[in-house]
């Protein structure tokens, strides 16, 4: 079955949050004023308004990388895995497999299913690709998994660890564990802290602390390592407050 690349949203509808899974994580929706949102599923703790920065879940340090496939044969639409590891079922359901080593190497797949395994060898990935996988692969094809980033999305932690790098703006309040989307590309409001931009500034993550999920004015003595995430659009805001902005986190 074939699935839309992009949803169309009513006006308001990027809005809309709910208890139950609506489209595939990472499901691109756009309203007719052309603003950009990905579909995501919230963490475990609520988000209490609209404007903040927010990034995904963190990766599992024994699944990222290095683990061993068993032999498959190209245009297989699953393979199993070598390694022992513990994984519950469809654990990276609409996550990615890539091949960091050995045949199939810079290949990436979208995970459909996962089956579970504990502290064993055998766990069974299917992946989303009609075609199956391009290489066969053998004992030395090296896998790891990943999560979507629109899964468990929480609000950024700027002067701590983040765990995917920023991947959208909420619209609104979001509930512990619903899902709902988020806004990557066009005009929004965005929760600035203390450094504003004026119109014109380029805005990237703050990395200050006590400014978890707010954006500040690009300064490159202090965030060369930041990419702007958008352009101020608006007057300052003040510490704290929404600014107007152009964002461009992604298309």
């Amino acid at each position: 079955m074939a699935f839309p690349t992009t949803v169309q949203l009513k006006q308001g509808m990027e809005k809309d949050e709910t208890s139950s899974q609506k489209h595939k994580l990472g499901t691109r929706g756009v309203t007719s004023d052309g603003r950009v949102f990905y579909y995501a599923e919230n963490s475990g703790t609520a988000i209490d308004h609209g404007g903040y920065l927010v990034d995904g879940i963190a990766a599992v340090g024994a699944h990222d990388m290095d683990l061993a496939a068993t032999a498959t044969s190209a245009g297989a639409t699953s393979f199993t895995s070598g390694t022992s590891l513990t994984v519950t079922k469809d654990q990276y359901k609409d996550g990615y497999v890539y091949f960091n080593d050995g045949p199939g190497q810079g290949e990436t797949y979208k995970v459909k299913s996962n089956t579970a395994v504990s502290s064993a060898t055998g766990l069974s990935i299917t992946i989303d690709d009609e075609d199956g996988v391009a290489t066969a692969l053998t004992t030395s094809s090296l896998f790891g998994l990943m999560y979507s980033p629109y899964k468990d999305i929480k609000i950024i932690d700027g002067d701590g660890t983040m765990t995917t790098g920023v991947i959208g703006v909420t619209c609104m309040p979001v509930t512990a564990d619903y899902f709902c989307w988020i806004q990557t590309s066009g005009p929004a409001s965005v929760r600035l802290g203390a450094q504003v931009g004026i119109v014109g500034d380029g805005i990237a993550v703050s990395q200050a602390s006590g400014e978890s999920g707010e954006a500040e004015r690009t300064d490159y003595s202090d965030e060369s390592d930041l990419t702007n995430i958008g352009v101020a659009m608006g007057i300052p805001a003040v510490d704290s407050d929404n600014q107007w902005c152009m964002l461009n986190i992604r298309a």
